[in-house]
């Protein structure tokens, strides 16, 4: 084969490689802030005077605190994402009437 074509395979590889040690140490560092959160949550609920089902519920509620605003910031991102890409539909529309129109006057 062409060396140049192996050349490629090679890098892709090698990148291949990389990424899969990045994703790996990236889960290793989530799991170690998990890890690290919960012993920050123990050390609360130790250092409080209160029950363990109220201190539950309280951790219940911050939980879905949490994800209503992950979930929020995903939704902006999404609305975010979806304006860009009709800004440039828009565009491109414009454009091609444009086109069009500057054709028509052409002929006429």
């Amino acid at each position: 084969m062409n060396k140049k074509y192996e050349k490629n395979l090679s890098k892709q590889k090698v990148i291949e490689e990389k990424i899969e040690d990045l994703q790996s140490e990236l889960q290793d560092l989530k799991d170690e802030q998990e890890e690290m959160e919960n012993i920050e949550i123990l050390k609360s609920y130790r250092s409080t005077d209160i029950s363990l089902d109220d201190f539950l519920k309280m951790m219940k509620n911050h939980k879905k605190e949490e994800m209503k605003e992950k979930k929020n910031e995903e939704d902006t991102k999404k609305q975010e994402k979806s304006n860009s890409n009709q800004y440039v539909g828009y565009t491109v529309d414009e454009n091609i009437h444009k086109d069009t129109e500057e054709k028509l006057n052409e002929e006429n």
